[in-house]
């Protein structure tokens, strides 16, 4: 059983009720075959992710792990081969000393992860801060302030977009929610779109970050088209208008 599938199936039988003993977990997972130190390793992970507190004798399902939080660990396991291949790609993009932008979703996360690369990365996204905080090979992590939308963990709004006109980045690496056939960009929040609009157009090389599912699709609010960056990184060959063929990298 792969590690996300095992903390999925976990988690999911935690959120069950607001306590469970270790003996009702042991008995769980002894069904499906686990051993007791993988669960172990499991139930800390879980615990630093913020969805559990452990404590003598069983394990605490924390207010907040069935609304937001668990939405964003579940995205988290979605095309998870894919996001790994495009933030392989994404790294031969980056070189020593580049100061990047990185914007929030799971894709971005995976990216911030696999950073081989010195370099300083600016970020309106929780998640991603995390992560960099966490890497080695980042030599700055700079978190963006603002108003903070807890559905995606980010920080916008005017605070944001002040900050950001402060703040040089050479390189910009964002997701988005969806991507039509003419190449037009959708985010769902407006107040997302815009910083991010903000954000491709001050940067001098602009990319995008979509595994193919996001193609094909019409989103909430567009507000970028494939013509004003320099590429979307994608983990395979989509279907698109021909016309942005030269723009897809994979």
């Amino acid at each position: 059983m792969h590690k996300l599938e095992r903390k999925n199936m976990l988690l999911d039988f935690l959120q069950a009720k607001p306590f469970h003993n270790m003996a009702e977990i042991n008995e769980y997972v002894e069904s499906l075959g686990i051993a007791y130190v993988t669960v172990r390793r499991d139930l800390k992970e879980l615990q630093n992710e913020g969805l559990v507190s452990l404590s003598y004798g069983g394990v605490k399902t924390n207010e907040k792990s069935d609304n937001s939080t668990i939405k964003h660990f579940n995205q988290l396991n979605l095309n998870l081969k894919a996001k790994q291949q495009i933030a392989k790609l994404a790294q031969k993009l980056i070189n020593q000393g580049d100061v990047l932008y990185l914007g929030a979703g799971t894709t971005c996360e995976e990216f911030a992860k696999q950073i081989k690369t010195e370099v300083k990365v600016i970020t309106n996204s929780w998640f991603v801060y995390q992560i960099l905080l966490k890497n080695s090979y980042i030599i700055e992590p700079i978190l963006v302030g603002g108003k903070y939308r807890e559905p995606s963990g980010v920080f916008i709004g005017s605070f944001a977009e002040k900050a950001l006109e402060i703040e040089p980045f050479y390189k910009t690496f964002v997701s988005v929610t969806n991507i039509d056939y003419d190449g037009n960009l959708y985010n769902n929040n407006e107040g997302e779109s815009h910083l991010e609009a903000i954000i491709l157009a001050k940067a001098k090389y602009k990319y995008i970050l979509a595994d193919s599912s996001k193609f094909n699709s019409i989103g909430y609010e567009h507000f970028c088209n494939i013509k004003d960056i320099d590429g979307i990184i994608t983990d395979r060959v989509v279907e698109i208008n021909p016309e942005y063929l030269a723009k897809i990298i994979n």
